[in-house]
C-alpha cells in the first residue's frame, strides 16, 4: 500500500528510525501505527535509536526502555525526566569531536561554503561515512545559501521583528485580522525552508530535508551528531 509523507514523519517523530525504514514498517503493517512500531522495533537496536536520540548512556538507555513497557516515546520521556540525557548531565562536559568541511564551488573559486559537523568520538571523525556526509552539507551550504542552521536558532529579537514586519505588510493588504495569524504562519514556514538549512529540501531529492538526511546519518553512525554552524562567502557579497 502506498503512505503518506505525514504518516512517515509521525512514526519517525515516535521511533526516531530512519525515513525508509518508517516507510518500510507502515507498508508492512498496512498503515497501522501500533504495528509499524512494533516492526521497527524488531527490526532496528531500539536501545541505539534512544541513545542517539537522547545522548543518554546505553544502560540508561536499557532501562527507560524496560521501565517505559517497551514504549520508546515514554522512554525519551523518562531519560529527560530522570536527567540522563546529554543536557541534564551532570558529568563534565566531553570534549567535542567533528571536522569542518570546505567546499569552493566552481574553477574561478568566488564562492565557498564552511560547515562545522561535530561528533562524539574522533573514530566516527574519521569515518568516510562522516565525511561524506559533511561535504554532502557544505555543497547544499553553496547551493542554497542557508542563513540559519535551524528554526531555533533564529535570534528571538529577529524573529519578533520579522513578525512586525509581516503583520504590518498584511495590515496594509487590508487582510481580515481573524487571518492575519494564519497567514503569517505560512510565511515563517516559507522563510524557515528558504533560510533553514535543516528545514531546506535536499537540493539533490527534494523529497528529503536536510534533517531526514541528518536523522539517517546518525542511524548509520550510530552516535548524535550536531551540524554547529555554516557560513557561505562570496566575492563582492
Amino acid at each position: 500500500m502506498s503512505v503518506s509523507i505525514e504518516d512517515i514523519k509521525n512514526l519517525r517523530a515516535k521511533t526516531s528510525a530512519g525515513m525508509a525504514l518508517c516507510k518500510e514498517a507502515l507498508e508492512e503493517s498496512d498503515g497501522d501505527m501500533a504495528k509499524a512500531i512494533e516492526y521497527i522495533n524488531k527490526k532496528s537496536d531500539v536501545v541505539g535509536r534512544l541513545h542517539n536520540l537522547t545522548g543518554a548512556k546505553i544502560g540508561h538507555c536499557k532501562l527507560a526502555f524496560a521501565d517505559a513497557g517497551n514504549d520508546f516515546e515514554k522512554a525519551v520521556e523518562l531519560i529527560k525526566e530522570r536527567g540522563w540525557n546529554d543536557a541534564n548531565s551532570d558529568e563534565p562536559e566531553a570534549k567535542k569531536e567533528g571536522i569542518i568541511e570546505v567546499y569552493t564551488h566552481g574553477t574561478e573559486k568566488r564562492l565557498v561554503a564552511l560547515v562545522e559537523i561535530q561528533c562524539k568520538t574522533d573514530f566516527v571523525a574519521s569515518n568516510e561515512d562522516f565525511r561524506n556526509f559533511a561535504h554532502e552539507i557544505a555543497l547544499q551550504v553553496a547551493a542554497m545559501k542557508p542563513e540559519y542552521v535551524s528554526k531555533e536558532s533564529i535570534p528571538e529579537e529577529e524573529v519578533a521583528k520579522m513578525k512586525d514586519l509581516f503583520v504590518e505588510e498584511l495590515k496594509s493588504e487590508n487582510k481580515p485580522e481573524a487571518m492575519i495569524e494564519k497567514i503569517v504562519e505560512g510565511k515563517f514556514n516559507k522563510f524557515y525552508e528558504e533560510k533553514c538549512l535543516l528545514q531546506q529540501k535536499w537540493f539533490k531529492d527534494e523529497s528529503k530535508t536536510i534533517s531526514a538526511l541528518l536523522d539517517e546519518a546518525i542511524q548509520k553512525l550510530g552516535e548524535p551528531l550536531v551540524i554547529a554552524r555554516v557560513l557561505v562567502w562570496e566575492v563582492g557579497k
